[in-house]
Order: structure tokens, then C-alpha cells, then sequence
């Protein structure tokens, strides 16, 4: 049996960050991942620049170009209802494009530079919440058992921690599908956000990232025939943005969450998509995930130092951040394609100060 003081379980940024943070805080770390290499779920990799500066002031970590797509950088350009004539790029706003791919591995890989314990090839497969907490894995193909005192669910919109904590319970999700395309077009060096119900349920996006563009939109499970969104959107670009597809490379499909879950339960905390920490209008989770996995760390140093509760700890950091997602449900609840244009119409006239 193995003993920790912090077991994470999920090697993605919110997970990785929140070990490294550990590590580095001198507690006796395991990060559990699935994955045996160079994998990870389909993501568009647009991030606001602000995540680069969590990376640095939170872990003391640069990104290396190695994890940049070309372009390396992003301007937002939205596409409302009535058209690209009516939409345009947002003043002052730069975004990251990343590929996320050597992102999540380049973390993991700090992880083991910070002296965690990376488990490879582990699968969570259950937990006995105590004073020790007391995980069921399968590692490397054997069963083994992992006790920690502190344990922080890392592991995806679809959170196997998360249904061991609420059992019964259901979580929303948004099915996200893209593309990834080489074409001909007039596409700039912009994430294009595309906001028309008529053609999308919820959002489309245009990344160009590498050489091609990734296409893609996000839509509830049973509501609408992806096949056909996905046909529309192409013929939205075609129309206006002469985009001519050349050939399709892969396609994808991810879930990220469209709901906000309880923050955790007991020594049991749940960060990035498993505790909701996504933007319900764009998908963006990279950033709340390294917020939330750093909100984690820092709570279990608290709650060590003062004897108090991981919990409540934990929920007075990310109230903030829980908040603003709740204020984006509802607006995204309250959507229609009239809101839309407005809201489009204001985000143009916004000067961004920070550039965030």
C-alpha cells in the first residue's frame, strides 16, 4: 500500500498544477493518470493570455514555445446572428493558442521535475472516504490501494471522484465536436466565435492552428442532429469567410460541463471540469482549471496549518470564481439569438484595459 499526503487523480492542467503546488509546499504527492503518453481530451486550446501569468506567479513556470501553436497568438472576433458584417475583433483582447496536447504533457513532466509521484496508466476506480482516505486504483494492470489524506478529483466533465462522493447524482454536460480541416479562406489570425441558433444551439468556433483550421461547436446531447450543425457552419464559412475546404484530417468529440457540482465533500475536493470550472458561453476551462487546481494546493496548506477543514476552506477561495460561472449559466440560460446580437454589439464597443 501506498501513502500519501495528497493523491490527485486526473494529469490534465487543473490536476497537474495542483501537484506541482503540492510538491513544491512540501507534501508527499501522487498524480494518477490514465493515460499512458502523449494524449489528451479534444480541446480548441484557446486560452486568455492571463493563464500564462498564473503559470508564472503561481508555479514559477514559462511556457515553452514547444507548446504554442502558429500562430502563437490570437485575436477574438465574434460573429453575430445578422453576420460577420455586424461583428468584428474585440479591442485590445489577445488570446493563447495552444496545442494542448504538448501542453497537458509538458505540465505532467514539471510534475515529475518537482519530485511528485506520476502514476501513469492508473485508474481510479473507487474511494473510502476516512482520516486516510482510501483509493482503489488499477495501476499499471494491478489493483492496488493508495491512501492519502487529502484527495483532489481532477478527472474530467464525466468525474469518476465525483459520482463516488454523489452517488445518483447527474451532472449536465455540452457535447463538444470539431474538426480539423486544411482550407483555403480569408480567416485571420483570430478565434472566431460564431453566435447564430439558427446554425448552432449554443456556440461555433473557428481556430486557425498549425497550418489548418479546427471547426467545431458545443450542443446538449439529444438536441440537435451534430452532422447537420456541423454542415451549416461550413456553409456560414464558405459564405463568409470563403472558406474552401481541402480535406479533413480527424474529428473529435469531448464533453466539458455545463453545470456547477458541489465543490467537494470531507478531505475530498474537485477542481477544473470536475467541479464545473468551464466557461458555459465559450468552453474555456484551461484557466479556471489551473485557477481552481492552485485554489486546491493553497486550501491544503491552510487547512494543515490551521487545523481546520479542507472544505470550507477550499469553497471561501473559489466562491469568486463559482460565482461568475453561476452568473454565466444563467445568462447563457437566458439566451436567445436577440441577446446575442446585443451582446455582440456591446463586446465591440468594450476597450479591454488589461488585455487579458
Amino acid at each position: 500500500m501506498q501513502r500519501f499526503d495528497v493523491a490527485v487523480v486526473g494529469g490534465g492542467p487543473a490536476g497537474s498544477a495542483c501537484a506541482i503546488k503540492c510538491a513544491e509546499m512540501g507534501f508527499k504527492t501522487a498524480l494518477l493518470e490514465k493515460l499512458t503518453g502523449n494524449s489528451s481530451k479534444a480541446c480548441g486550446g484557446v486560452t486568455p493570455t492571463v493563464t500564462g501569468h498564473l503559470l508564472e506567479v503561481g508555479l514559477g513556470l514559462s511556457m515553452p514555445k514547444s507548446v504554442l501553436s502558429v500562430p502563437e497568438r490570437l485575436g477574438l472576433f465574434y460573429v453575430p446572428p445578422s453576420g460577420k458584417g455586424n461583428g468584428g475583433l474585440m479591442r485590445n483582447y489577445e488570446l493563447l493558442n495552444l496545442r494542448r496536447v504538448a501542453f497537458d504533457e509538458w505540465l505532467r513532466n514539471e510534475t515529475k521535475a518537482r519530485s511528485v509521484h506520476l502514476l501513469y496508466g492508473s485508474e481510479f476506480i473507487g474511494i473510502k472516504l476516512g482520516k486516510q482516505n482510501a483509493l482503489k486504483a488499477r495501476v499499471g494492470g494491478n489493483l492496488e490501494t493508495i491512501e492519502s489524506t487529502y484527495v483532489v478529483g481532477a478527472d474530467g466533465a464525466s468525474s469518476r471522484v465525483r459520482s463516488c462522493l454523489f452517488p445518483g447524482q447527474r451532472f449536465r454536460t455540452l457535447s463538444v465536436v470539431q474538426e480539423f480541416w486544411h482550407a483555403e479562406s480569408d480567416l485571420g489570425d483570430n478565434f472566431y466565435v460564431i453566435l447564430n441558433s439558427r446554425i448552432v444551439p449554443t456556440y461555433g468556433y473557428v481556430i486557425p492552428k498549425d497550418g489548418g483550421f479546427l471547426v467545431g461547436f458545443g450542443f446538449e446531447r439529444g438536441t440537435v442532429n451534430p452532422l447537420s450543425c456541423m454542415d451549416g457552419l461550413l456553409r456560414l464559412l464558405r459564405e463568409e469567410f470563403s472558406f474552401r475546404p481541402v480535406s479533413m484530417v480527424r474529428r473529435e468529440v469531448a464533453a466539458i460541463p455545463f453545470a456547477i457540482p458541489p465543490a467537494g465533500l470531507g478531505s475530498v475536493v474537485l477542481v477544473g471540469d470536475a467541479g464545473g470550472f468551464c466557461n458555459p458561453f465559450s468552453g474555456e476551462g484551461i484557466r479556471f482549471a489551473i485557477e481552481s487546481g492552485l485554489a486546491a494546493a493553497e486550501s491544503i496548506k491552510t487547512s494543515e496549518e490551521e487545523g481546520s477543514g479542507l472544505l470550507p476552506v477550499y469553497g471561501s477561495r473559489v466562491d469568486g470564481l463559482r460565482d461568475f460561472l453561476l452568473r454565466m449559466h444563467a445568462f447563457v440560460r437566458n439566451l436567445d439569438d436577440g441577446k446575442r446580437e446585443g451582446f455582440v454589439k456591446e463586446e465591440l464597443t468594450r476597450v479591454n484595459v488589461f488585455g487579458l
